[in-house]
């Protein structure tokens, strides 16, 4: 000890500490090995384990212990002592290359117990010093595990002690999911150091403790646990043939545990064991089992949206492990299931009046209908800039603990799971497109009133005139007789022959403009499969890289494809059979955008006008269409000669 810090007796006693065993705080002193300690702090590690559920409970008790008693303990030992039990025993991953458990945290960075790696040469030494003194054998299992991880003795004497402790803990009064895990430890020191004799004392214990867990049903956890260690393929150095109470234990597992988790964990082991021994006919019975446990649970449950959940679980998991009459049998149910009463939330917002009075200002002020389209033509994306709709749904994530903590599943026509959101990115994209929608809405029933504004000022055009007007951008005829022909379906009020008319030639307008950048997007034939364009998710990519507007992308995107709202999908298979005026207008606003883009069919363009129209769909919105070719034109100049 350094001059000047208190001398202890054998006792631990220690005059400036006599009064308290609360922790100390930040500004407490180091812990100093003293040995003469030792012995008292074993005895007291020894009592806090006696009738302990959990080292928890121990740590808290060695607290109670020492206030309890007439001696005193020195604080920064009684600290040391506290957080040697507050380290715990981590499970690996199921079905890992190395099951077992380890001793956590062992580097860091942690803040509370600290990491093992970075305790100091005088902890370390006290560690050492209580693996030889304590007695208990839960004490003793972590004082030796400590010992070993650290390699602070013999690697291989340590670990021998620590595997006797844990084996000398099953029956003690501490919990079974603390006695299965230290059984999971001892495996994984056995196997660490190749301690042969032990292998198979700890490979009996962990049977009969699955089978005694299998009898009375309970701890479905730590039973896997066992299980997964005990059925691993084995390192061929040290390979021992798998005892047969394993298969015979997971048979019986099987069908002996409820719930869908637990037997499915069961069924993948059981298919593992099985391929090792090619046994196709156990591994589909074990397929078949776990399907059938998702189907149990939509028996059981009574809610709609339950029910429908279950049987869309047990059709995908059908469909992934083979099982096709499990399959077929799920999605039939899933098709008859009980109708869902859907609760519709009504979330209010306030839109300043100014910014639709502003939005629609144009259309009421301009002189001809010609004007009044131009100007529609030239308004922003619907679903708003992404940048913005990005930094809403961070937001949502950041600020909402039951978005983090809830399980999404999006349905579609017909009330059927469509898409079940898993976290991270699928999440992020779910917010993104629910605040991109949130626009597309909103600014529909905008595109909506303007249009409407033209027809009461100056009634329907001419189909004559409102053709001619738009084929004089110098679009392809066909394209700007289909857009004139859609606005003369919205403004006498066909709205579901206008979408009809307008949606599937999106596709059309992207595949044209990648033709003329000569993108390789179409796939050629392959046996006995037909060449064909892919679909429009697959063309929209191809644009991105040649350089569209991210806003509009996200726009055609999320309006139009199955992630999103999904349009062109429900027209395309006859689901959309009522269209309101502001999905017509929405529709209309999509295919304007890039019929005004896509050139004439005696036209030729290079790459660099293309991309320059794509960067810039609306140009200058004061300007005439004739005016904005002429600007994209110099843009793609001025791209050449850099």
């Amino acid at each position: 000890m350094s001059e000047g810090d208190s001398v202890a007796s054998s006792s631990g006693l220690s005059d400036e500490s006599r009064s308290s065993v609360d922790p100390p705080g930040p500004e407490a002193i180091t812990y100093r090995h003293d040995p003469s300690l030792v012995p008292a702090l074993a005895g007291l590690a020894d009592a806090a384990c006696e009738e302990a559920d959990d080292l928890v409970t121990a740590s808290l008790r060695i607290r109670q212990i020492a206030e309890d008693s007439e001696a005193s303990f020195d604080l920064s030992a009684l600290q040391v002592l506290t957080t040697t039990f507050t380290y715990h025993l981590a499970t690996r991953p199921f079905m890992s290359a190395q099951p077992g458990a380890s001793l956590v945290p062992l580097d860091g960075p942690s803040t509370f117990p600290m990491a093992l790696r970075d305790a100091d040469s005088d902890v370390r030494a006290l560690w050492l010093s209580l693996y030889s003194a304590v007695t208990h054998p839960v004490v003793k299992a972590r004082c030796a595990d400590i010992v070993f991880s650290l390699r602070l003795a013999n690697a291989r004497d340590a670990a021998e002690e620590a595997v006797r402790a844990y084996l000398d803990s099953i029956g003690s009064s501490l919990s079974i999911t603390e006695q299965g895990t230290g059984l999971l430890r001892a495996w994984e020191l056995a196997r660490s150091v190749n301690l042969s004799s032990m292998m198979q004392r700890v490979k009996t214990v962990m049977l009969d403790m699955a089978e005694s867990l299998l009898n009375d049903g309970e701890e479905g956890y730590i039973f896997i646990n066992l299980m997964d260690a005990l059925s691993a393929p084995q390192r061929k150095k040290n390979a021992q043939p798998v005892d047969p109470r394993v298969d015979d234990l997971l048979e019986r597992a099987l069908l002996a545990y409820p719930g869908t988790l637990v037997v499915g964990q069961i069924a993948a082991l059981v298919r593992r064991r099985a391929a090792a021994t090619n046994d196709d006919a156990r591994a589909r019975h074990a397929s078949e089992v776990e399907v059938k446990a998702y189907l149990s649970d939509a028996d059981k449950a009574v809610d709609a949206l339950v029910i429908r959940a279950h049987l869309n679980d047990a059709a995908s998991l059908a469909r992934r492990l083979n099982v096709p009459e499990l399959e077929s049998l799920a999605i039939s149910r899933l098709q008859s299931a009980p109708p869902v009463k859907w609760q519709t939330v009504v979330i209010e917002g306030k839109i300043p009046n100014a910014y639709i009075r502003g939005y629609l200002r144009p259309y009421r002020r301009v002189e001809t209908w010609r004007k009044a389209l131009h100007v529609w033509f030239n308004s922003e994306a619907p679903s708003g800039t992404l940048a913005s709709n990005e930094a809403v749904a961070r937001g949502v994530l950041t600020r909402s603990v039951f978005t983090r903590l809830a399980t999404t599943v999006v349905f579609g026509p017909g009330d059927l799971p469509r898409r079940v959101l898993s976290e991270g990115d699928a999440a992020f994209e779910h917010e993104l497109v629910r605040a991109e929608t949130w626009g597309i809405n909103f600014h529909g029933i905008l595109l909506a009133d303007a249009l409407d504004i033209i027809k009461e000022r100056f009634g329907i055009p001419c189909f004559r005139d409102l053709e001619e007007f738009i084929v004089a951008s110098g679009t392809h005829l066909a394209s700007g007789r289909a857009l004139a022909k859609g606005l003369i379906l919205y403004w006498v009020g066909e709205f579901d022959a206008c979408v009809h008319l307008v949606v599937p030639k999106v596709e059309a307008s992207v595949r044209a403009l990648l033709l003329e950048l000569n993108e390789p997007v179409y796939k050629t034939q392959v046996g006995d499969g037909v060449g064909q364009f892919p679909g429009l998710g697959a063309l929209l990519p191809y644009l991105m890289e040649n350089g569209f507007d991210p806003d509009w992308e996200r726009f055609l995107r999320t309006f139009l494809l199955g992630d999103g709202m999904g349009v062109r999908n429900l027209v395309a298979h006859g689901f959309m059979d009522t269209v309101s005026r502001e999905k017509a207008a929405l529709a209309l606003r999509a295919y304007s955008l890039l019929v005004l883009i896509t050139s004439h069919e005696h036209a030729e363009r290079d790459a660099g006008l293309v991309k320059a129209s794509l960067a810039n769909p609306l140009g200058v919105p004061s300007r005439l269409w004739w005016r904005r070719i002429g600007r994209a034109l110099r843009a793609a100049r001025n791209e050449l000669l850099r």
